[in-house]
């Protein structure tokens, strides 16, 4: 759990392969990146960032629950129909 740290970037996880749950919750992330390798992830807590755009997803394929409350999208481009996304635009 990384919640309230005012991250500004996802960076230096990438060796943390075998992590099914990840929460950024309320930091200052500008943008989804850096996740490419936790190809394990189920759960990602985006939500209270600063994000704009949906992206950079394609490799969790296990992700099953997204949670982007309280971020300032503009439009959401990336849907999968196999993912619960849990979101305030």
């Amino acid at each position: 759990m990384l919640r309230r740290n005012v991250i500004p970037k996802i960076e230096n996880i990438d060796h943390l392969t075998q992590l099914e749950e990840l929460e950024l919750y309320d930091n200052k992330l500008r943008k989804i990146e850096g996740l490419d390798k936790l190809v394990n992830l189920k759960m990602l807590d985006l939500s209270y960032n600063i994000i704009k755009k949906v992206e950079n997803l394609d490799n969790l394929q296990n992700l099953r629950i997204l949670y982007l409350v309280e971020n300032q999208f503009k439009k959401v481009i990336y849907i999968n129909t196999i993912i619960t996304i849990i979101i305030t635009i």
